[in-house]
Protein backbone atom coordinates (compact mmCIF):
# COMPACT_ATOMS: atom_id res chain seq x y z
CA UNK A 1 0.00 0.00 0.00
CA UNK A 2 1.61 3.03 -1.34
CA UNK A 3 0.61 6.68 -0.71
CA UNK A 4 2.46 9.32 -2.88
CA UNK A 5 4.49 11.48 0.03
CA UNK A 6 3.76 14.99 -1.19
CA UNK A 7 5.36 18.47 0.48
CA UNK A 8 3.21 21.32 1.95
CA UNK A 9 3.40 24.16 4.89
CA UNK A 10 1.74 23.68 8.06
CA UNK A 11 1.27 26.88 10.04
CA UNK A 12 3.38 26.86 12.87
CA UNK A 13 4.92 23.72 11.45
CA UNK A 14 8.54 22.89 9.78
CA UNK A 15 8.14 21.37 6.71
CA UNK A 16 5.71 18.69 6.31
CA UNK A 17 6.35 15.30 4.80
CA UNK A 18 3.41 12.44 3.92
CA UNK A 19 4.66 8.71 3.09
CA UNK A 20 2.66 6.43 1.39
CA UNK A 21 4.60 3.56 1.40
CA UNK A 22 3.91 0.92 3.98
CA UNK A 23 7.09 -0.19 6.22
CA UNK A 24 7.51 -3.80 7.66
CA UNK A 25 8.54 -4.43 11.01
CA UNK A 26 11.46 -6.44 10.59
CA UNK A 27 12.81 -7.67 13.78
CA UNK A 28 9.39 -6.34 15.45
CA UNK A 29 6.97 -8.83 16.19
CA UNK A 30 4.00 -10.61 17.94
CA UNK A 31 3.53 -11.66 21.50
CA UNK A 32 1.50 -13.10 24.11
CA UNK A 33 0.54 -10.51 26.76
CA UNK A 34 2.26 -13.05 29.53
CA UNK A 35 6.08 -12.84 27.54
CA UNK A 36 5.83 -9.08 27.59
CA UNK A 37 9.94 -7.90 28.58
CA UNK A 38 9.55 -4.66 31.40
CA UNK A 39 10.21 -1.52 29.51
CA UNK A 40 10.16 -2.16 26.16
CA UNK A 41 6.87 -0.87 24.19
CA UNK A 42 4.08 -2.68 22.40
CA UNK A 43 1.01 -1.81 20.94
CA UNK A 44 -2.42 -3.53 20.75
CA UNK A 45 -2.41 -6.47 18.17
CA UNK A 46 -5.36 -5.55 15.33
CA UNK A 47 -6.78 -8.86 15.97
CA UNK A 48 -5.77 -10.65 18.57
CA UNK A 49 -6.48 -9.13 22.21
CA UNK A 50 -4.43 -11.80 24.27
CA UNK A 51 -1.62 -10.66 22.00
CA UNK A 52 0.64 -7.57 21.87
CA UNK A 53 2.92 -6.09 18.87
CA UNK A 54 6.15 -5.34 19.83
CA UNK A 55 7.26 -1.61 18.86
CA UNK A 56 10.85 -2.31 19.06
CA UNK A 57 12.18 0.54 21.49
CA UNK A 58 12.63 0.89 25.11
CA UNK A 59 10.65 3.90 27.61
CA UNK A 60 12.97 4.69 30.70
CA UNK A 61 12.50 7.34 33.18
CA UNK A 62 15.90 9.78 32.85
CA UNK A 63 15.85 12.40 35.25
CA UNK A 64 12.22 13.00 35.27
CA UNK A 65 11.69 12.76 31.17
CA UNK A 66 10.24 9.58 29.11
CA UNK A 67 13.16 8.86 26.69
CA UNK A 68 13.04 6.04 24.24
CA UNK A 69 16.11 4.56 23.78
CA UNK A 70 17.53 0.78 22.03
CA UNK A 71 16.19 1.45 19.02
CA UNK A 72 15.57 -2.30 17.19
CA UNK A 73 17.22 -1.91 13.77
CA UNK A 74 14.15 -2.64 11.05
CA UNK A 75 12.02 -1.95 14.22
CA UNK A 76 8.70 -0.55 13.50
CA UNK A 77 9.95 2.56 15.89
CA UNK A 78 12.44 2.91 13.50
CA UNK A 79 9.51 2.85 10.91
CA UNK A 80 7.32 5.52 12.92
CA UNK A 81 9.90 7.84 12.64
CA UNK A 82 11.51 7.13 16.59
CA UNK A 83 15.21 7.87 16.80
CA UNK A 84 17.29 6.72 19.71
CA UNK A 85 17.26 9.42 22.67
CA UNK A 86 13.65 11.17 21.68
CA UNK A 87 12.09 12.28 24.43
CA UNK A 88 8.34 11.51 24.70
CA UNK A 89 5.83 14.47 25.11
CA UNK A 90 2.47 13.82 24.20
CA UNK A 91 0.42 10.76 23.02
CA UNK A 92 -2.44 11.56 20.55
CA UNK A 93 -2.22 15.21 21.37
CA UNK A 94 -1.99 14.89 25.39
CA UNK A 95 1.21 16.45 27.32
CA UNK A 96 2.28 13.34 29.68
CA UNK A 97 4.66 15.18 31.50
CA UNK A 98 4.60 13.86 35.29
CA UNK A 99 2.91 10.26 34.44
CA UNK A 100 4.36 6.70 35.26
CA UNK A 101 6.37 5.39 32.64
CA UNK A 102 4.51 1.85 33.75
CA UNK A 103 1.03 3.48 33.21
CA UNK A 104 2.36 5.16 29.70
CA UNK A 105 4.11 1.20 28.95
CA UNK A 106 -0.07 0.27 30.06
CA UNK A 107 -1.77 2.37 28.18
CA UNK A 108 0.18 1.86 25.02
CA UNK A 109 -0.38 -1.65 25.38
CA UNK A 110 -3.94 -1.40 26.12
CA UNK A 111 -5.82 1.90 25.58
CA UNK A 112 -4.73 3.46 22.09
CA UNK A 113 -6.37 2.64 18.61
CA UNK A 114 -4.41 1.14 15.69
CA UNK A 115 -4.23 4.63 14.74
CA UNK A 116 -1.55 6.27 17.05
CA UNK A 117 -0.27 10.03 17.12
CA UNK A 118 3.18 10.05 19.19
CA UNK A 119 5.00 13.51 19.81
CA UNK A 120 8.65 13.10 20.07
CA UNK A 121 11.05 16.42 21.52
CA UNK A 122 14.80 16.06 19.61
CA UNK A 123 18.09 17.69 20.51
CA UNK A 124 19.70 18.30 17.28
CA UNK A 125 22.50 19.96 18.67
CA UNK A 126 23.24 21.98 22.48
CA UNK A 127 20.80 24.76 21.58
CA UNK A 128 18.47 23.09 18.96
CA UNK A 129 15.75 20.94 19.51
CA UNK A 130 12.35 20.02 17.39
CA UNK A 131 9.19 18.27 18.15
CA UNK A 132 8.21 15.31 15.62
CA UNK A 133 4.85 14.54 15.41
CA UNK A 134 3.96 10.83 13.66
CA UNK A 135 0.92 9.85 12.73
CA UNK A 136 0.69 6.12 12.12
CA UNK A 137 -0.98 3.20 11.80
CA UNK A 138 -0.21 -0.91 12.84
CA UNK A 139 -1.76 -3.17 10.59
CA UNK A 140 -0.79 -7.11 10.15
CA UNK A 141 -0.39 -9.03 7.20
CA UNK A 142 0.39 -12.13 7.20
CA UNK A 143 1.04 -12.12 10.60
CA UNK A 144 3.83 -9.59 10.18
CA UNK A 145 3.31 -6.35 11.72
CA UNK A 146 3.87 -3.21 9.55
CA UNK A 147 3.57 0.66 9.92
CA UNK A 148 1.84 2.92 7.95
CA UNK A 149 2.95 6.77 8.22
CA UNK A 150 -0.45 8.77 7.91
CA UNK A 151 1.69 11.91 8.48
CA UNK A 152 4.92 13.24 10.00
CA UNK A 153 6.09 16.69 10.27
CA UNK A 154 7.91 19.13 13.22
CA UNK A 155 7.35 21.73 14.69
CA UNK A 156 9.33 24.18 17.29
CA UNK A 157 6.95 24.28 19.37
CA UNK A 158 4.92 21.06 21.64
CA UNK A 159 1.69 22.77 19.73
CA UNK A 160 -0.59 20.40 17.94
CA UNK A 161 -0.43 20.70 14.18
CA UNK A 162 -3.98 20.63 11.91
CA UNK A 163 -3.89 17.14 10.83
CA UNK A 164 -6.19 15.39 7.75
CA UNK A 165 -5.26 12.23 6.64
CA UNK A 166 -8.10 11.85 4.14
CA UNK A 167 -9.22 14.89 1.96
CA UNK A 168 -11.17 12.96 0.28
CA UNK A 169 -13.66 12.71 3.41
CA UNK A 170 -14.71 16.12 3.50
CA UNK A 171 -17.34 16.05 6.45
CA UNK A 172 -15.83 13.16 8.22
CA UNK A 173 -13.67 13.68 11.65
CA UNK A 174 -11.77 10.86 13.67
CA UNK A 175 -11.07 10.65 17.48
CA UNK A 176 -7.78 10.27 18.29
CA UNK A 177 -7.70 8.52 21.09
CA UNK A 178 -6.48 8.04 24.97
CA UNK A 179 -4.91 9.42 27.03
CA UNK A 180 -7.27 12.40 27.72
CA UNK A 181 -6.88 14.86 29.69
CA UNK A 182 -8.60 17.77 32.28
CA UNK A 183 -8.40 21.01 32.20
CA UNK A 184 -9.69 24.60 33.67
CA UNK A 185 -11.08 26.96 31.18
CA UNK A 186 -11.17 30.16 32.46
CA UNK A 187 -10.43 34.59 31.82
CA UNK A 188 -7.45 35.21 33.88
CA UNK A 189 -8.50 38.64 34.80
CA UNK A 190 -8.43 40.58 38.23
CA UNK A 191 -10.80 37.71 39.31
CA UNK A 192 -11.25 35.06 36.95
CA UNK A 193 -13.76 33.32 35.48
CA UNK A 194 -13.94 30.00 34.94
CA UNK A 195 -16.21 28.19 32.16
CA UNK A 196 -18.80 25.85 33.71
CA UNK A 197 -21.68 23.52 32.93
CA UNK A 198 -24.73 23.94 35.02
CA UNK A 199 -27.80 21.51 34.65
CA UNK A 200 -31.03 22.66 36.45
CA UNK A 201 -33.98 20.75 36.02
CA UNK A 202 -32.45 19.34 32.95
CA UNK A 203 -32.05 23.01 31.57
CA UNK A 204 -28.18 23.40 31.08
CA UNK A 205 -26.45 26.72 31.22
CA UNK A 206 -22.87 27.60 30.16
CA UNK A 207 -21.33 30.45 32.30
CA UNK A 208 -18.50 32.00 34.07
CA UNK A 209 -17.97 31.77 37.76
CA UNK A 210 -16.03 33.16 39.54
CA UNK A 211 -15.39 29.49 42.46
CA UNK A 212 -13.76 26.73 40.57
CA UNK A 213 -16.11 23.94 41.38
CA UNK A 214 -14.49 20.43 40.23
CA UNK A 215 -17.80 18.87 39.12
CA UNK A 216 -19.18 21.64 36.70
CA UNK A 217 -15.83 23.36 35.80
CA UNK A 218 -13.26 20.04 35.09
CA UNK A 219 -13.50 19.72 31.49
CA UNK A 220 -12.00 16.66 29.66
CA UNK A 221 -10.40 17.41 25.99
CA UNK A 222 -11.33 14.75 23.16
CA UNK A 223 -8.97 15.49 20.17
CA UNK A 224 -10.50 14.58 16.42
CA UNK A 225 -8.77 14.85 12.79
CA UNK A 226 -10.64 15.93 10.35
CA UNK A 227 -11.21 18.26 7.56
CA UNK A 228 -11.14 21.91 8.01
CA UNK A 229 -8.32 24.86 7.76
CA UNK A 230 -4.90 24.81 9.05
CA UNK A 231 -5.12 28.33 10.43
CA UNK A 232 -8.17 27.88 12.45
CA UNK A 233 -6.56 25.63 14.97
CA UNK A 234 -7.18 21.64 16.26
CA UNK A 235 -10.57 20.18 16.69
CA UNK A 236 -11.44 19.26 20.29
CA UNK A 237 -14.76 18.26 22.29
CA UNK A 238 -14.76 20.18 25.46
CA UNK A 239 -17.06 18.09 28.40
CA UNK A 240 -17.52 17.11 31.97
CA UNK A 241 -17.86 13.69 30.64
CA UNK A 242 -14.41 11.27 31.73
CA UNK A 243 -13.63 8.62 28.75
CA UNK A 244 -15.71 5.40 28.86
CA UNK A 245 -18.02 6.71 31.96
CA UNK A 246 -21.60 5.67 31.11
CA UNK A 247 -23.44 8.39 30.19
CA UNK A 248 -27.73 8.88 30.87
CA UNK A 249 -30.54 10.55 28.64
CA UNK A 250 -30.57 13.30 30.33
CA UNK A 251 -26.76 14.17 30.98
CA UNK A 252 -25.71 17.57 29.59
CA UNK A 253 -22.23 17.70 29.80
CA UNK A 254 -20.57 19.50 26.40
CA UNK A 255 -20.98 23.07 25.34
CA UNK A 256 -22.93 23.42 22.04
CA UNK A 257 -22.77 25.71 19.58
CA UNK A 258 -26.69 25.92 18.56
CA UNK A 259 -27.87 27.41 14.79
CA UNK A 260 -31.07 29.73 15.15
CA UNK A 261 -32.95 30.65 12.30
CA UNK A 262 -34.18 33.61 13.48
CA UNK A 263 -30.94 35.13 15.07
CA UNK A 264 -27.00 34.49 15.54
CA UNK A 265 -26.20 31.17 16.78
CA UNK A 266 -26.31 30.43 20.40
CA UNK A 267 -24.31 28.11 23.38
CA UNK A 268 -26.14 25.61 24.86
CA UNK A 269 -25.32 22.70 26.42
CA UNK A 270 -25.99 19.13 25.19
CA UNK A 271 -24.48 14.99 26.02
CA UNK A 272 -20.99 13.82 25.05
CA UNK A 273 -22.03 10.03 23.52
CA UNK A 274 -19.50 7.48 23.32
CA UNK A 275 -19.90 7.14 19.55
CA UNK A 276 -18.42 10.22 19.36
CA UNK A 277 -14.82 8.68 20.49
CA UNK A 278 -14.81 6.60 16.95
CA UNK A 279 -14.54 7.59 13.43
CA UNK A 280 -16.56 8.61 10.22
CA UNK A 281 -17.88 11.26 12.51
CA UNK A 282 -20.10 14.07 10.73
CA UNK A 283 -19.02 17.77 11.47
CA UNK A 284 -20.80 18.43 14.63
CA UNK A 285 -22.24 21.22 17.01
CA UNK A 286 -19.94 20.27 19.76
CA UNK A 287 -16.59 20.71 17.82
CA UNK A 288 -14.46 23.48 18.33
CA UNK A 289 -11.05 24.52 16.88
CA UNK A 290 -8.57 25.38 19.27
CA UNK A 291 -6.33 27.95 18.30
CA UNK A 292 -3.58 29.15 20.40
CA UNK A 293 -2.25 32.83 20.39
CA UNK A 294 1.63 32.64 19.76
CA UNK A 295 1.72 36.29 21.43
CA UNK A 296 0.23 35.12 24.50
CA UNK A 297 -0.30 31.79 24.96
CA UNK A 298 -3.88 31.90 25.14
CA UNK A 299 -6.72 29.86 23.58
CA UNK A 300 -9.73 30.82 21.60
CA UNK A 301 -12.60 28.52 21.40
CA UNK A 302 -13.91 29.08 17.15
CA UNK A 303 -17.45 26.95 16.85
CA UNK A 304 -16.79 24.21 14.05
CA UNK A 305 -20.39 24.27 12.62
CA UNK A 306 -20.91 27.66 13.33
CA UNK A 307 -18.18 29.14 11.67
CA UNK A 308 -16.34 32.21 12.36
CA UNK A 309 -18.30 32.38 16.52
CA UNK A 310 -16.12 32.20 19.37
CA UNK A 311 -16.88 31.33 23.35
CA UNK A 312 -16.97 34.35 24.97
CA UNK A 313 -18.28 36.06 28.29
CA UNK A 314 -21.35 38.35 27.79
CA UNK A 315 -20.51 41.98 28.33
CA UNK A 316 -23.44 42.36 30.36
CA UNK A 317 -23.09 39.58 33.25
CA UNK A 318 -21.92 36.20 33.32
CA UNK A 319 -23.15 33.81 31.05
CA UNK A 320 -21.38 32.67 27.59
CA UNK A 321 -22.55 33.57 24.43
CA UNK A 322 -21.38 33.20 21.43
CA UNK A 323 -19.49 36.44 19.74
CA UNK A 324 -17.61 37.23 16.15
CA UNK A 325 -14.49 38.33 18.34
CA UNK A 326 -12.43 35.87 19.56
CA UNK A 327 -12.00 35.82 23.35
CA UNK A 328 -9.16 33.90 24.68
CA UNK A 329 -8.24 31.80 27.44
CA UNK A 330 -6.39 30.32 29.88
CA UNK A 331 -6.53 26.19 29.46
CA UNK A 332 -4.35 24.30 31.83
CA UNK A 333 -4.23 20.66 33.48
CA UNK A 334 -6.33 20.19 36.36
Amino acid sequence: MGCCFRKRQVEGAAELTERDTAKTGGTSGQVKKSEIVDGEVYLPHQHKPDEAVHFGVRLDDVDGQHVLSETVENSLARDAGIHDGDVLVDINGTNIEGRQVQYLLDLLREEVKHRLLLTVKRQLDEDKHVFVWTYFKVVVKENQPEVNILYLTQTDEDVMPWINVDPSQPAEYEWVGPPIGSYDIYIDETTSHYLSLSNNNNRGTVEFVSKHNPLTCTFYKYIFVGPGEPENGIVVVYSLQKYEQSVTVDALTTPEAKANSDADPTIGVTDFPLPKTGTTIPVDPRFWYQKENADNGLFSLQSVEQNGWYVSKSTSGDDATLSKTAQYFKIVPS
